[in-house]
């Protein structure tokens, strides 16, 4: 049995292999002006819209990713009605609260 404390690491290095040079990267003419993303794309899957199966509870919603805690969604606005949700953590559960406003 080998102890991890008794193993020599000291070709082990802080910085990756390769070569090291003073070059500068220089962007490519299609990726200077590309912009960036509206969202990442984690946060486009918003979990109020999405069909849950057959099997199960229509009123249980799947477990949210951990990217989508503490942020405000604002679903698109339809028949005048503008719809704000946050989904918060609380011990095991998870809350989901919908706001309804008229517009």
């Amino acid at each position: 049995m080998v102890h991890l404390f008794t193993l020599n690491l000291n070709y082990l290095s802080s910085s990756p292999p390769g070569p090291y040079g003073q070059e500068v990267y220089m962007f490519k003419h299609e990726e200077r002006f590309k912009a960036p993303p509206i969202l990442p794309p984690h946060l486009l899957q918003v979990i109020l819209n999405k069909d849950t199966n057959i099997s199960c509870d229509p009123a249980l919603l799947p477990e949210p990713n951990h990217v989508m805690l503490n942020h405000l969604y604002a679903l698109s606005i339809k028949d005048g009605v503008m719809v704000l949700s946050a989904t918060h953590r609380y011990k095991k559960k998870y809350v989901t609260s919908l706001l309804y406003k008229p517009i």
